[in-house]
């Protein structure tokens, strides 16, 4: 009888690690790991890229950071961004994204009409190196957006609201509750 307990205990203890965990649809790489939610299905293998545009994206090799946030609203997408130039010129401005397979449109919200076709390319966002004329309205003297490049530094909107504009403030609105 205690043999058979025994071996009932064990059975059942080693049935329910054996078991995979299909009730986990999203995962997600630790922030700062370059990470993109990846979406799953049960017994599904993770798809690698950028399935989600919701983060923080960074880039440039001067002593601030150039920044690209994203937060997926409903059906719209958020973005704010910032790159700096030479001598604390900078770039910045925020608006809509919309994305097509590996385009990504980026819709300033502003006084001058401003539409950057970037391109995606698995966790990175390339702004192209001839933006149109009006996006200049958007930068200081020393500063431009084209060639700009961002790599994700984080997949979440907590991680897109660490992205601050030249006064210190959040570049991304916080998501709604």
């Amino acid at each position: 009888m205690k043999k058979s307990l025994i071996a009932l205990a064990l059975v059942a203890g080693c049935g329910a690690a054996d078991q995979p965990a299909d009730n986990l649809a999203v995962s997600s790489l630790p922030s700062g790991q370059g990470g993109a939610a990846l979406a799953t299905t049960p017994g599904e293998a993770p798809r690698a890229g950028m399935t989600r545009l919701t983060g923080l994206f960074e880039g440039g090799t001067g002593p601030q950071k150039n920044q690209l946030c994203m937060i997926e609203k409903g059906g719209a997408t958020q973005f704010g961004l910032v790159v700096w130039g030479g001598n604390m010129h900078s770039c910045s401005g925020s608006g809509q994204a919309t994305r097509d397979g590996a385009t990504l449109r980026l819709a300033m919200a502003g006084d001058s009409a401003c539409t950057i076709e970037a391109k995606i390319d698995g966790e990175t966002i390339s702004l192209p190196a001839a933006t149109p004329a009006g996006c200049g309205y958007y930068c200081g003297a020393r500063a431009q957006l084209g060639a700009a490049a961002f790599t994700r530094t984080g997949a979440t909107a907590a991680d897109a609201m660490k992205a601050v504009d030249l006064a210190g403030d959040p570049l991304c609105d916080s998501p709604p509750r």
